[in-house]
This record gives structure tokens, sequence and C-alpha cells, in this order.
């Protein structure tokens, strides 16, 4: 996490200078820095940590499923916040991704995953997306002036910070800085970084910037309609009758957003 969080915030804040204000870079704009930082802090420290959580104690297939409730709650979040309302077109195709992940990922519990829920990992997968949605949320403050470069290099950096500060707390603060730096490190996490943190963020921030936050998390969620085709081609996995079908049902509820007009 760190690792992924500290050098993405390096390569992007180099990248938002190279490329200057008028192409997404830049310096940050007034007022919103500190929001940038906080949104990373909290779902990318926090809300990371609270998925792996969830992740030890309760497997990937149910980790998964809980948390793809984080678009609904983003879009409740930001219609509290600032009264964004979805259209119900908007809110149809945020439910079909939303339902189609669920089913997609539901094909992976019949096997390997404990049968009995753990309270401790039920609670943190909550948690996790209250936290991705509150994180979510909170970018509306700091992307007001600033390019989708600069404030995702910005939100890595609150995720950093964030982590050696809980690290600190623990007592591992010194140990967990180290980590980052080692051959091994680089050597596993450098690509998965690059393409899904580093470059995902900054379209993600595109996103947020751009259009409603729960049609910009709902369209995030979408990962079924590609992680599916994908598994089969590189891993070899069958996906199943409710793999596709959930594939299919996200796929109908990003055309219903795409056609809303987001």
């Amino acid at each position: 996490m760190l690792f992924k969080n500290g050098f993405g915030a390096i390569a992007l804040g180099l990248l938002a200078w190279v490329l200057g204000s008028e192409r997404g870079g830049g310096p940050a704009g007034e007022g919103n820095l500190l929001w940038l930082l906080a949104s990373g802090a909290l779902g990318m420290a926090a809300g990371d940590l609270l998925y792996f959580v969830a992740l030890s104690h309760i497997g990937a297939g149910r980790t998964v499923i809980l948390t793809m409730i984080t678009p609904v709650l983003t879009a409740c979040f930001a219609w509290l916040s600032f009264g964004e309302q979805l259209s119900f077109h908007q809110w149809m195709g945020a439910l079909l991704v939303v339902a189609g992940g669920v089913l997609a990922e539901s094909r992976r519990l019949g096997s390997g995953q404990r049968t009995r829920a753990d309270t401790i990992g039920v609670l943190a997968a909550i948690g996790c997306a209250t936290v991705f949605a509150l994180s979510n949320v909170m970018t509306r403050g700091g992307v007001t002036q600033t390019g989708m470069v600069t404030s995702a290099a910005w939100r890595l950096a609150g995720g950093a910070i964030g982590l050696v500060v809980i690290s600190s707390f623990r007592g591992h603060g010194l140990s967990v800085i180290k980590t980052p730096f080692q051959a091994t490190t680089w050597r596993t996490f450098l690509i998965p970084s690059a393409l899904g943190t580093w470059c995902g963020m900054v379209f993600l921030m595109g996103g947020l910037t751009w259009a409603k936050q729960g049609v910009a998390a709902s369209m995030a969620a979408a990962t079924a309609l590609f992680s599916l085709p994908l598994a089969r081609a590189w891993l070899g996995e069958k996906a199943g009758v409710r793999g596709w079908l959930g594939a299919l049902l996200v796929m109908l509820g990003v055309a219903i957003l795409g056609l809303a007009g987001v």
C-alpha cells in the first residue's frame, strides 16, 4: 500500500509538472490541497486497511460483494453534502452496475470460502465501503481548480502519509517505510501499481471532477465487465453463468448511465 501510494504520488507529481496546468497537471488550486490530502488519507489509508482486514476474515468474494455498496453510499453522501441528485435512469444504471458486480462475484463463494460470517470481517467491509464513499465525496472540495493528474498525485500522497501515521501509532513506522525500497517489492508491485493505481487514479479523479459523484463511483465499480474476460484469457478462469450474467447487467447499467447524460 505504501509503495503504490508513495511512489505513485512521486510519479504522478512529476507527470503533473511536465504536463502543466493546461493538460491536467500544474499546481493544486487554492483551497484544494487539504481536501485532496484528507481524501487520500481517509480512502487510501484507512479504507484500504479496512479492506484488507475484511479480506483476511471473510475472504475476497464476500468482501468484494459487501464493498459494492460504495457507489450507492457515494450518491447518498453527495446528495446529503451538496444536494447532488441522480435522475431515475442514473439510479437505475448505478443499481444495475452494483447488482451485476454482486452477481458476478458471488460465483466465487461456492468453494474455499468460510460458511459462517465473521462479524469483524463484515463490519470491516461495511466500514470500508463507508470510508471509500466519504473519501469520494471529499474529493469534490479538491478538484474545483486542480487538474486530474495533480489531484491524483496529491490524493496518493495523502494515502501515503496516512499509512505512515497509522503505522507509527502501531510501532511499525520505520519497518513500513523501509519496505517500499526493497527490490522484491519493486519486482512484485511495480506493474500492478502503475496500471491499477497510478493510471486508474488519474481516470477516477477525472470522473469525480466531471461527472456526478454517484455516477463516477458506479462507473468505476464496473470492473466485472472487464475482469471476467481478462481472467478467462490470462488465468484460464471460467466465469460460469452467474459471472457472465453479472457482466451483462454491469454492461447494461453502464449503457444506461451513458445514455442518461453523465
